[in-house]
C-alpha cells in the first residue's frame, strides 16, 4: 500500500467574469455543447464521464491515465518491463491499440507521441498523450469507446479520450501539493506542485494560468529478483522509469457579446524519463573475456533522462450562438521536439540505445496544424433532433534525421529509392480534410437514434467514408437498452507511408526469407478499416447504483501492415 501525503490551498470568490454578473452565455453554449456532442455522450453505451470531484476523490499519481483504464473497455500497454517494448504505458480501449486511440485537450487533437519512431512491432517507445494536464487543472475526462466516437475519424477506431480543462469562471487561486511514498522503497516516489490563477479582468476578459512541476522517480535496480547467473550474464529486469514533467499554460477569454466568445490558449511542457531499463536492453555482462561487449553494461543510464519531448501549442477558438443553434470552431498550432538518444534500426537491436562510441542524440521534429469548425442546429422535422456538422483539416509535417540512417544493400533496386540513407530525404509530410454529419433523432419518449455520416480525403491514399449508427431505448426508469455499429478507420501514420524509413527486420516478418531483409515504408497503403459493433445493457436506480453489460466485437480489415 503506497503512503499518500497531499495538502491544498485553494482561495475562490463566486465573482463572474461575464457583464453585470450575467452567465446566460456561457451556460447556454455548455448545455448545447453537451446535447450535440451528445446525446451520445449521455445515450450511447460506450461513453464514460470522470467529473473533478472523481479525480479527487481518487489522487493520480502521474498520469491521468491512471483513472481513465479504470473505465470499461479500458486497459494500459506495456504493463511491465518484459512486454513488448518496456515499461512505458498508453491508454488502449477495447484492444484496439494506442494508434486507435485518440486523445483530445479541450476538444482538439494531441498528437505529439506521432514524432516517436514507429517500430517493427508496430509500437513506439513512448508515455502516449495523456499527461500534458496535471490532474488539478482538469474538468471532467469523456471516454467514447467504438461506435460512439466514428465521427473523430483517423485514429478513433478504438475511442476516444477528451480532457477538458477548468475554466476561468470565477476568481480562483490554487496551489497544489502531492506526494506519493511507495511502501517498497525500491519504488520510486512522487512529488507534484502546481498552482493555478483564474478569473475576470474587466467585464469582457477573463484569465487562466496555470503552472506543474512533476517528478516520478524511477524504480531501483534492485526492485526485481535477478534470475540465475548463466556463467557469462545475467539480465536483470527492469521496473517502471521514472518521468520528469514541467508544464506552463494560459488562456484568455473574450467575450464580445452575449453571443460570441474568443479563447486565446498557449502552453509549453517539457517531458522527460529516468531510465529504468527495460527487457531490451537490460543485459550487464559479467565476464570480460570480451571486453568490447562490456558497453552493452547500461546501468550506467540508469536514473538518467535518455528521452525528452517539449511540446509547444497554440489555439484560438470561437464560441458562437445564433438564432438556428451554435458553433464551436478553432486553429490550432502543435509542435513537439523529440530528443532522445540513438537506437539500433536492424534485427534483434531494434529499438534499443546505441552504446559506446556510437551513443548519441537524435532530434526528432513534428508540426500538426488543425482546423476545425461544427455547428449543432436544433430542429423539428417531423421529430425533435439536434443535428451536428462539421469540417476539420489536419497537416502533419515531420524531420526525423536519426530514423533515416540505415544504408540498403549496394547493389540492390528498391523502386528509385536511393541506397545511402544520406541521399534519402529525411522529411514526411501528410494532409487530411474531412466532414461530418451526425442527426440525434428523438423518437417518442424512450428512443433516440444517432444517425452519422463522415467523409475524409487523405493526401496519400484517397477517399474513405464512415457511416455509423447508435441506439438508446429506455426500457424503464431503471433499465436502458444501448447498440450501435460504425465503420471506423485509421490512416497510415508518417512512417508507414515514408519509402525513405528503412529497417532491417533479420527474416522476421519477410514472406519466405531466413536471413535480413529490409522493409520500406510504402506510399500506397490503404486505412485500416474497423466495423465496431456493440449491444448492451445499462442499470442505473436513484440512488446511484449503475451496472451494466456490453457486448463488443471490432473485426479489422487488414489493409493496412506494417511498412513495406
Amino acid at each position: 500500500m503506497p503512503c499518500l501525503l497531499g495538502a491544498a490551498i485553494n482561495a475562490a470568490w463566486a465573482q463572474d467574469s461575464s457583464p453585470a454578473g450575467n452567465t446566460e452565455g456561457v451556460v447556454t453554449l455548455k448545455e448545447v455543447k453537451v446535447i450535440a456532442a451528445g446525446e451520445q455522450i449521455k445515450q450511447a453505451p460506450g461513453v464514460s464521464t470522470i467529473t473533478a470531484e472523481q479525480i479527487e476523490r481518487t489522487p493520480v499519481t502521474n498520469d491521468v491515465s491512471e483513472i481513465v483504464r479504470r473505465q470499461p473497455g479500458v486497459n494500459l500497454t506495456g504493463n511491465t518491463s518484459t512486454g513488448a517494448r518496456g515499461n512505458n504505458r498508453q491508454i488502449d480501449i477495447r484492444g484496439m491499440g494506442p494508434e486507435n486511440t485518440l486523445i483530445l485537450i479541450d476538444g482538439k487533437p494531441v498528437l505529439s507521441r506521432n514524432s516517436v519512431r514507429y517500430g517493427v512491432g508496430g509500437e513506439r517507445d513512448t508515455r502516449g498523450d495523456s499527461n500534458w494536464v496535471p490532474a488539478e487543472a482538469i474538468e471532467s475526462i469523456e471516454v467514447l469507446r467504438g461506435p460512439a466516437a466514428a465521427r473523430y475519424g483517423s485514429g478513433a477506431a478504438g475511442g476516444v479520450v477528451n480532457i477538458r480543462t477548468k475554466a476561468p469562471t470565477e476568481r480562483t487561486f490554487n496551489l497544489n501539493l502531492y506526494t506519493n511514498i511507495p511502501e517498497d522503497a525500491d519504488e520510486g516516489d512522487t512529488q507534484r506542485v502546481n498552482v493555478l490563477a483564474a478569473g475576470p479582468i474587466n467585464e469582457a476578459l477573463s484569465y487562466r494560468l496555470y503552472g506543474n512541476y512533476s517528478v516520478t522517480d524511477n524504480d531501483k535496480s534492485s526492485v526485481n529478483p535477478d534470475p540465475a547467473f548463466d556463467g557469462r550474464a545475467f539480465s536483470s529486469y527492469a521496473g517502471r522509469e521514472g518521468v520528469k514533467n514541467r508544464d506552463l499554460s494560459g488562456r484568455l477569454s473574450w467575450r464580445l457579446n452575449a453571443e460570441h466568445r474568443i479563447d486565446f490558449d498557449a502552453s509549453w511542457s517539457r517531458q522527460g524519463n529516468k531510465f529504468a531499463g527495460d527487457s531490451l536492453h537490460s543485459y550487464i555482462f559479467a565476464d570480460t573475456d570480451d571486453p568490447s561487449r562490456i558497453d552493452n553494461d547500461y546501468s550506467a543510464l540508469i536514473g538518467k533522462e535518455t528521452n525528452r519531448l517539449t511540446r509547444k501549442a497554440a489555439s484560438i477558438t470561437h464560441f458562437g450562438r445564433y438564432a438556428f443553434g451554435t458553433s464551436e470552431s478553432y486553429l490550432q498550432y502543435e509542435r513537439t521536439d523529440n530528443r532522445r538518444l540513438g537506437e539500433g534500426l536492424g534485427g534483434a537491436v531494434e529499438g534499443t540505445i546505441q552504446t559506446g562510441a556510437d551513443r548519441h542524440w537524435n532530434e526528432t521534429r513534428l508540426n500538426n496544424f488543425n482546423a476545425k469548425s461544427e455547428f449543432h442546429i436544433p430542429l423539428r422535422l417531423g421529430l425533435d433532433q439536434v443535428l451536428t456538422a462539421g469540417a476539420e483539416f489536419r497537416r502533419e509535417s515531420m524531420d526525423d534525421p536519426g530514423s533515416i540512417a540505415m544504408d540498403l544493400p549496394a547493389g540492390t533496386h528498391f523502386g528509385g529509392i536511393p541506397v545511402n540513407a544520406a541521399e534519402r530525404s529525411t522529411h514526411a509530410k501528410a494532409r487530411l480534410f474531412g466532414v461530418y454529419v451526425e442527426d440525434n433523432l428523438y423518437v417518442g419518449d424512450r428512443l433516440i437514434l444517432t444517425p452519422g455520416l463522415r467523409f475524409d480525403h487523405h493526401s496519400e491514399f484517397g477517399d474513405n467514408t464512415s457511416p455509423s449508427l447508435n441506439a438508446a431505448y429506455q426500457i424503464d426508469r431503471q433499465l436502458t437498452l444501448k447498440g450501435g455499429i460504425a465503420r471506423a478507420y485509421k490512416a497510415p501514420n508518417l512512417y508507414q507511408l515514408n519509402p525513405n524509413y528503412v529497417y532491417n527486420s533479420r527474416g522476421n516478418g519477410c514472406w519466405a526469407m531466413v536471413g535480413p531483409c529490409y522493409i520500406l515504408g510504402n506510399p500506397d497503403l490503404d486505412p485500416e478499416i474497423s466495423i465496431n459493433k456493440e449491444i448492451g445493457l445499462a442499470f442505473r436506480n436513484d440512488t446511484g447504483w449503475a451496472a451494466g453489460l456490453t457486448y463488443v466485437s471490432a473485426p479489422r480489415t487488414p489493409s493496412l501492415c506494417s511498412p513495406g
